[in-house]
Order: C-alpha cells, then structure tokens, then sequence
C-alpha cells in the first residue's frame, strides 16, 4: 500500500545541500552579529558600573575623615590632587581625587561666612582603543 510513496530514495542532491547551508547562514549571521554586539554593550555597562562604584567609594572614604582632616589635604586655595593608578583590585582603572576649598559669605553679615569643600573624584580606563571617565562631585561643608 505504501510502496508508491517511497519509491524515490535518492536522497539530497549536492546543489540542494548547498543552498540550504548559504540559506542557513544567511539566517543566522545577524544573530551572531547581535550577540558579539550586546557582548560589547555589557562589557561596557560593566566597566562604567565598575568605574562609578569606585567614585562612589571614594567619595565616602573622604567624607568619613570630616572636614578637618579632609581640609589638611587641601592646604593651597587651589586644592589637591590625590592620583591613584593602580587601585588594588581594578587593573586598568584610574582614580583621581580633586579637593577644592571654597568660603562663602554674606555681604549683609560678614560674620556669616561657610567654608566648603568640593571634592571632585574622576575615574578612567580605556576600552576599544579610547579612553573613558566617570566625575562624581560632590561637597563637604565645615562649620
């Protein structure tokens, strides 16, 4: 009864093979594109993550010294620069910690002055042949 629905048992022929194969990778070269292109995506999301926790951390470290011991590291009106090329546990990170003093006062009462600091930390790093960074500023205020 079935013996007329089987009688062709050539199989595939070259040609159709090679045209369900270039078909085949047609199909799937734009996935591959799109997974190397979101592999790039997420490691550029993780490192920029990376870099603001490390501003994040810093800025807390300076803040928990307090305004006296931060002020002994800005001694000039123009501040300090602490630069730290190897933090220990992120290669290819570098941190910079900018602190700026600034003193305001109020021309109605001059016995009103503030006395602040602007702490700037700025992270960098490079990533397919360019370099990137992250700022957090942030200030300090001393009464």
């Amino acid at each position: 009864m079935f013996k007329g629905l089987f009688r062709y048992n050539q199989g595939y022929t070259f040609i159709e093979l090679l045209v369900a194969i270039t078909i085949l990778g047609i199909v799937v070269t734009p996935f591959l594109a799109l997974f190397s292109g979101s592999f790039l995506s997420i490691k550029n999301a993780g490192d920029q993550s990376t870099a603001i926790n490390l501003c994040r951390g810093q800025m807390e470290t300076v803040k928990s010294l307090g305004c006296s011991a931060v002020s002994d590291l800005s001694p000039s009106e123009n501040g300090s620069i602490l630069i730290e090329d190897n933090i220990p546990g992120f290669p290819g990170f570098r941190r910079a910690t900018n602190i700026k003093p600034f003193i305001f006062s109020c021309e109605n009462q001059p016995s009103l002055e503030l006395e602040v600091l602007l702490i700037e930390i700025s992270v960098t790093w490079n990533r397919q042949n360019s370099e990137r960074s992250v700022t957090l500023s942030g200030y300090l205020s001393c009464r």
